[in-house]
C-alpha cells in the first residue's frame, strides 16, 4: 500500500479523537470546576528508528501516538451570593467522599441535603474530617475553612492539594481521584476558601469552537487524501489488468 495513506489514516485518527476531547469541553463549558482535556499528538518515523506499537504493520512508515492531558488552570471566578457556594483562591481541592471512596473537586456549587449533610451537586458528602452538618440560620465560612452556625463552628472544610505536575484522573465531569491510590494529599494552610463565590469552567467557548471547526476541516482534507490514493490504487490495478 502507498505509504502516503498511512499518514492520512494517522491524521484522521488523531483528528476523531481531538473532536473527541473538544465536543466534551464545550459540552462542559457551564459545569462549575471543570477542567478542560487536551491531546498531544505525534508521528513518529521509522525510518528515523521508531518501532511501531503491537498491532500495527511494520511496513507503515508512520503511525499516531495520542495521549490525554488535564488542563487544570483555574477558571473564571464569579460572585454568586449563594450561602453554600464556595471557590478555593488558588490551588487545593475540597475532599468528597463517594461510593468508590475519596474524590477531590474544586466544584463548589454545595448544599444541604435533607438530613442537613453539605453535599455536592451531585448528592456526596462534603467533607470536614468527616460529614459536615449544619442546623441553624446564619452560616459563615471562614477563609480557612472553618464553618460558624449563628455563631458556633460546627466543622472545618478539608482542602488538600497534590504534588505537581498533578497525577490524577478524571470520575466524571469535575471530581478527580490520584492515579496513585497510595499518593497522600496535603492540607492546604491560610485563607483559601472564598464564600458566595463559585470557580466556573475552564473552557473558553469560542476558543473551543475555533479548534473544533479547524479539526473538523484537518479530518475532511485527510479523508479527501485518502480517498484520493484509493482511486489512484483502483485505476493502477485496472490499467495494469488491461496490459
Amino acid at each position: 500500500m502507498n505509504s502516503g495513506i498511512y499518514s492520512a489514516l494517522s491524521g484522521n485518527i488523531a483528528a476523531m479523537k481531538r473532536l473527541d476531547v473538544l465536543t466534551n469541553n464545550l459540552a462542559n463549558a457551564n459545569t462549575a470546576g471543570f477542567k478542560k482535556d487536551r491531546l498531544t499528538f505525534e508521528s513518529i518515523l521509522q525510518a528515523a528508528g521508531g518501532q511501531p506499537p503491537a498491532g500495527v504493520q511494520s511496513d507503515a512508515p508512520v503511525y499516531a501516538e495520542t495521549s490525554f492531558y488535564t488542563d487544570y488552570s483555574t477558571g473564571p471566578v464569579k460572585q454568586s451570593g449563594n450561602t453554600f457556594d464556595l471557590a478555593i483562591d488558588g490551588d487545593g481541592f475540597f475532599v468528597i467522599n463517594t461510593p468508590q471512596g475519596r474524590a477531590y473537586t474544586r466544584q463548589g456549587n454545595f448544599h444541604l441535603d435533607s438530613t442537613g449533610k453539605l453535599v455536592t451537586a451531585d448528592g456526596y458528602e462534603v467533607l470536614g474530617g468527616g460529614p459536615i452538618t449544619i442546623a441553624g440560620g446564619q452560616v459563615e465560612v471562614k477563609g480557612t475553612g472553618e464553618i460558624f452556625v449563628d455563631g458556633s463552628q460546627v466543622g472545618k472544610l478539608d482542602v488538600v492539594d497534590f504534588p505537581k505536575p498533578y497525577a490524577m484522573q478524571k470520575m466524571g465531569s469535575a471530581l478527580f481521584v490520584p492515579t496513585n491510590p497510595q499518593t497522600t494529599p496535603q492540607p492546604v494552610q491560610g485563607d483559601r476558601v472564598r464564600q458566595g463565590y463559585l470557580e466556573e469552567s475552564n473552557v473558553n467557548a469560542v476558543e473551543e469552537m475555533v479548534q473544533l471547526i479547524e479539526t473538523n476541516r484537518y479530518f475532511e482534507f485527510c479523508s479527501k487524501v485518502v480517498n484520493t490514493y484509493d482511486s489512484m490504487a483502483d485505476k493502477a490495478n485496472n490499467q495494469i489488468g488491461k496490459l
